[in-house]
């Protein structure tokens, strides 16, 4: 126990000790002796709020074992109050009020005043066990909330790792693609995908990007893909509104598209096409992506481009929870993903 904690302490002693006495003076007694009344009875009370506060409750009411908690809280509050009893009858009262002892039998265990007095006691035990049960709950769920966080943040931290293997995997692939044709459009391609996980390496570490960043990284990505699939694809790529203030997670969008060129055009023998729209209003962010379905099996689909989508969607629902919609459709000719966000103004 530190400084500050015996301060608020001793505060509270304090306080009661005041309060009582304010009590005890309109009942035609002086301030004086109210004060002086009331500090004989500050040990004993001392003694029942600490025993409660750093035995009965943590050993005995925390660990769900209420009956043995209330019978040691009774047996304590009568042994203080027959502790108080001989304090005052041959020590205090004598010395400081002798006109209540003077002449008159005494009997510290008497039945009315013992009970009188283990009520003046347990009043001041039961405000402070209400304190405690109360400041113990507010620190649990505050911890409770720091490791729900910081569970959170850990997992974060987990899928935007496999997103950037995930991401990285896909674009060698379609580079591959090329190599092996020997194509001169290889060296050309390999910058850019330098410039792409330049990106993901050093400007995604935050939680928080531009979306004019992330719009850039996409561009990229489209430009890389129609080298690579050349006349087969048909791309429909729009944006619309203000980007400029606008934040999101980096890395959020990427993996609906990597998922619509791997899996739409993979294996598509006919020409295929992509379309993606986002849309920028004052508050929120809409992104929308169709495209074919190539001739692949179900089970494909969903044995190869399960990780990307399964991280995002999961991303999505730690960040933003009900601020954000997604709906993943698949009709007989497309693949449709429509995702609205809540968006984060820099004002700056």
């Amino acid at each position: 126990m530190n400084i500050k904690h015996i301060t608020y302490h001793l505060l509270f002693w304090l306080a009661i000790m005041v309060l009582f006495a304010i009590s005890e003076w309109g009942h035609g007694q002086s301030f004086k002796d109210a004060v002086i009344f009331e500090l004989l009875y500050l040990p004993t009370r001392v003694i029942a709020v600490y025993i409660n506060w750093f035995i009965l409750i943590p050993k005995y009411l925390y660990k769900n074992n209420f009956g043995l908690y209330v019978f040691l809280l009774v047996v304590i509050l009568i042994i203080t109050a027959i502790i108080h009893r001989y304090f005052v009858l041959y020590w205090g009262y004598p010395i400081y009020f002798p006109q209540w002892v003077d002449g008159k039998p005494i009997d510290p265990l008497n039945f009315f005043r013992l009970v009188q007095c283990i009520m003046l006691i347990a009043t001041t035990v039961a405000f402070t066990t209400g304190f405690k049960l109360y400041s113990d709950w507010f620190k649990q769920r505050n911890e409770t909330e720091v490791l729900k966080q910081e569970k959170t943040n850990a997992e974060l931290k987990f899928l935007k790792s496999q997103t950037n293997p995930h991401f990285l995997f896909n674009t060698l692939n379609s580079i591959y693609g090329l190599a092996l044709e020997n194509s001169k459009k290889t060296p050309a391609l390999i910058l850019k995908l330098s410039d792409i996980l330049s990106y993901t390496l050093y400007e995604s570490n935050t939680e928080k990007v531009a979306l004019n960043k992330e719009l850039t990284l996409i561009e990229n990505i489209i430009a890389l893909e129609k080298e690579r699939y050349e006349k087969r694809v048909d791309i429909n790529y729009r944006v619309e509104g203000n980007v400029e203030s606008v934040e999101i997670p980096p890395l959020i969008l990427v993996p609906f598209i990597e998922n619509a060129f791997k899996h739409g055009l993979k294996n598509e023998v006919k020409k295929g096409w992509i379309t993606i729209q986002i849309k920028v209003s004052t508050s929120e962010l809409f992104f929308t992506l169709e495209n074919s379905i190539s001739k692949l099996k179900e089970e494909d689909i969903k044995e190869g481009g399960g990780l990307g989508l399964q991280n995002v969607t999961r991303r999505l629902d730690l960040i933003y929870g009900k601020d954000k919609d997604l709906h993943i459709r698949r009709t007989n000719n497309s693949f449709i993903v429509n995702l609205t966000i809540k968006l984060t103004i820099d004002e700056s």
